[in-house]
């Protein structure tokens, strides 16, 4: 396990939480912290799968099946949950658009009525599936261009996104930037080819440069990467849509990957810091945090007004408080049990 990493899920995943509480005001969030996750997934997968790939020991179906036992029981449990919670407020769900989301198809509709619907965070369990379908053949056809042949496929990737992204209607650029995954395979593309060059000599230069630095220097290297994603906020307000619900954080993604990547043997006070054990635990639990966030705020939130609780900023602390300790109970005793009862007959 990469600990830095790891720990790094729960930073991001909490910037989508917070989008989430917070609204509109600040997608930023929720557009960098999905993309930090579909280019990490592409990373990850490449760094842990990509020797087996090339060997062809690699078994899709047999990974693919460990990976829903992970997440679609819990998946189908919040779908249900929000969907009572609909119909107890008198929102009824026209079934055409449920029936994607079971089925884990809905990104592929380019409509928000099917992308998300119920428990609208599904749609990214939409895309991270394709991606695992897709993930040996990318694999091995990314890692068979040449530097040459790379920045050509690159260029022309680059041109055809462009062309779609200055084309379609304003409203499509959710259902077909933001969440299509044929779009954001991109952002998966990118985390094979970043793992590709970390593990060539140019990551080993780069390793070997920070072995030689104090960890004061690693410090202020880490707060420029971090500097870098508060730009790329203040970058966002002003930026076309188009361009920023996804392509800017191709800018800004990548560099953080790289720096954490490199850093999780030796690092500075931050790196110390996400490779604690609090921080561990936190990103053990990112998964769980992601697929219940909704329902457990929208049933918390349902109990507070009730009972005459209306401050925002008192009903968001309340949430966020009672979050996390529902996501480690989900954990313990919904997803492991399931997973550990289920992984048998796989």
């Amino acid at each position: 396990m990469i600990e830095t990493l790891h720990s790094l899920r729960f930073v991001f995943i909490m910037l989508i939480v917070v989008s989430h509480l917070v609204g509109s005001k600040f997608d930023f969030g929720g557009e960098c912290g999905v993309s930090f996750f579909f280019i990490l997934s592409g990373f990850v997968l490449s760094y842990a799968y990509g020797e087996k790939v090339k060997t062809g020991q690699f078994r899709i179906w047999s990974f693919l099946r460990r990976q829903l036992l992970k997440f679609y029981p819990l998946h189908l449990l919040m779908l249900v949950g929000i969907a009572l919670i609909d119909v107890d407020q008198d929102c009824c769900y026209d079934w055409q658009h449920v029936m994607p989301c079971i089925l884990l198809l809905q990104s592929w509709i380019p409509f928000e009525e099917y992308i998300f619907a119920t428990n609208g965070l599904s749609w990214f369990l939409c895309d991270i599936l394709f991606f695992y379908l897709v993930f040996a053949a990318c694999y091995r056809f990314l890692n068979r261009l040449s530097v040459r042949m790379m920045s050509v496929v690159g260029g022309m990737a680059l041109v055809a996104y462009v062309a779609v992204a200055w084309s379609i209607s304003h409203s499509f650029i959710n259902s077909v930037l933001y969440a299509s995954p044929w779009m954001r395979l991109l952002d998966f593309c990118i985390g094979m080819l970043l793992c590709r060059l970390l593990l060539s000599a140019v990551g080993a230069d780069a390793a070997r440069w920070m072995q030689r630095q104090s960890k004061t220097v690693l410090t202020l290297c880490e707060l420029l990467v971090v500097a870098l994603v508060v730009l790329s906020y203040i970058t966002y307000l002003p930026s076309s849509p188009r361009f920023r619900c996804v392509a800017l954080f191709w800018l800004v993604i990548p560099p953080v990957l790289s720096w954490f990547f490199l850093s999780d043997r030796h690092g500075g006070w931050l790196t110390a810091l996400l490779k604690t054990p609090v921080m561990l635990w936190l990103g053990s639990i990112s998964m769980e945090i992601y697929l219940t966030h909704i329902f457990v705020f929208r049933s918390v939130f349902s109990v507070l007004r009730a009972v005459g609780v209306t401050k925002a900023y008192v009903l968001m602390a309340i949430g966020v408080a009672v979050l996390l300790p529902v996501c480690y109970l989900t954990k313990r005793f919904f997803v492991d049990k399931i997973y550990a009862s289920l992984l048998k007959y796989v």
